[in-house]
This record gives structure tokens, sequence and C-alpha cells, in this order.
């Protein structure tokens, strides 16, 4: 009955190395942010080509399914436009993809 809650000598050991213990950790690379999906990518591009930003983030805020997206351009093209029209421009240049979305968190400023 408790059989399978004895476990053997060597587990133990294994467990109380240093070594062992950063083996196990070695093989985990965590990165600050996660590479962007395909569709992430083509959005980022399409922005970065018209707008030359000095700062640009797009992040799918859907939980993966690409509907709803997190977008932040800087550029010196915002200069002196007022934000409204500053996500005017985005929307004009994004118009295709934004039909296919459900939601858009959108935030622009001038560099």
């Amino acid at each position: 009955m408790f059989a399978s809650l004895i476990r053997s000598r060597s587990t133990f050991a294994s467990l109380a190395s240093p070594l062992s213990m950063s083996r196990q950790f070695m093989t985990i690379r965590h990165y600050s942010t996660p590479p962007m999906e395909p569709y992430e990518q083509k959005i980022y591009d399409i922005l970065k080509t018209h707008f030359a930003p000095k700062n640009l983030a797009v992040r799918d805020v859907s939980g993966g399914c690409g509907s709803m997206f997190a977008i932040t351009v800087e550029s010196e093209k915002f200069k002196g436009i007022p934000m409204v029209k500053q996500h005017r421009l985005v929307n004009e240049v994004l118009k295709d993809e934004i039909a296919k979305w459900h939601g858009l968190q959108l935030q622009t400023r001038a560099a």
C-alpha cells in the first residue's frame, strides 16, 4: 500500500546535489518577452514600413486567436498631429486587417 510513497535513496541524493539542480534549471530559458506570432509580425512589418517608428509594439491580447491587439506606435510622423488623427492614420494603414478583428487597443505618440 505505501510502496509507491517510498523513494529510492538515489532520488534523494540527486535532489540534494547542487550540480543536478543547476542542470535541471539550465534547460529552461526564460525570455523577457515572447517572440511574435506570424500574424503579429505581419502587423508589425506593415506599421514599421508606413511610420518608421522609434518605438513599436504589437501584441495579441485575445489569448492567441488573433481577434484583439494592443498596438503602441511612437513615430516622428505624428509630430504636430492630434491623437485622433494619429489613430485615424494607423486605422487607415491597417483597415484590411482591422476588419478581421474584434477589438484594438491603440496608443500613439510623437517621437
